[in-house]
């Protein structure tokens, strides 16, 4: 269901990353960190033709993973403990996930994993309050629920990359890029998306009835013109994406 919900990655965005991996020579090697079903290793197989190796701690997911993308290698291990060689990748991918264990442990672990020059890559996709009235709707109605779970949009992933021992391992600061992300999307995909986030799906049934009620409601404001529940009619669900990187020291 989770890899279902959630959107994939703009073709810009993978454009980009292979652009700035192209003074590399090949074959180019990358450890998708924290690959989860595999959505961001999918694209970094197929559309950038790296040899990928998945890492991820969660043994369902990994399984989903090795049946969606089978050339990818498949590992289970975790930011803390990388299970591959020193110097062995020319770029660490962290999509959607770095929030999750953003200390120094974890990018020392990156680092040493990672070639002298190799690139560390971050990336999220959010729903886009900005260019979407009803999508900030939407956040402000489920947002309320996101308690202490880590968040990439409350931005304290990146303080560990204003420590002295991170700019002593990387490139800093942080390179910034962000792309708008248009995501062509039907009636019934905007709940499960909601459902996938990890303190959404931890609420109560009342909760979760109520907020699901409140969200129909918002989809169904005429001003909004969006398609009726029920309908398989293609609409506009606006993402950005933002990407940052730098590199190993």
């Amino acid at each position: 269901m989770v890899a279902k919900a959630r959107p994939s990655y703009p073709a810009e965005a993978i454009a980009f990353i292979s652009s700035i991996m192209a003074d590399h020579q090949k074959p180019q090697k990358v450890l998708d960190l924290g690959a989860g079903t595999g959505i961001m290793t999918k694209l970094l197989v197929e559309k950038c033709g790296f040899q990928v190796t998945a890492v991820e701690p969660v043994d369902n997911m990994r399984l989903k993973l090795e049946s969606i993308v089978p050339q990818a290698a498949s590992v289970k291990g975790t930011a803390w403990s990388i299970p591959v060689q020193d110097e062995s990748q020319d770029m660490v991918m962290l999509a959607q996930c770095f929030h999750w264990f953003d200390d120094i442990k974890s990018l020392k672990e990156i680092h040493r994993v990672l070639k002298p020059g190799g690139l560390i890559i971050l990336i999220w996709n959010m729903e886009s309050r900005e260019r979407s009235e009803w999508v900030a709707k939407l956040r402000d109605l489920y947002q309320v629920y996101d308690g202490s779970a880590p968040q990439y949009r409350m931005g304290h992933w990146k303080k560990v990359f204003g420590t002295e021992e991170a700019q002593a391992l990387y490139t800093l600061p942080l390179q910034h890029k962000r792309f708008t992300f248009d995501v062509p999307a039907q009636r019934g995909h905007i709940w499960p998306r909601i459902m996938s986030k990890s303190y959404i799906a931890i609420l109560d049934q009342e909760k979760c009835d109520k907020l699901h009620q409140d969200v129909e409601a918002v989809l169904e404001d005429p001003k909004y013109n969006l398609p009726k529940n029920g309908s398989d009619q293609k609409f506009i669900y606006c993402h950005d994406t933002d990407m940052y990187w730098a590199r190993k020291k």
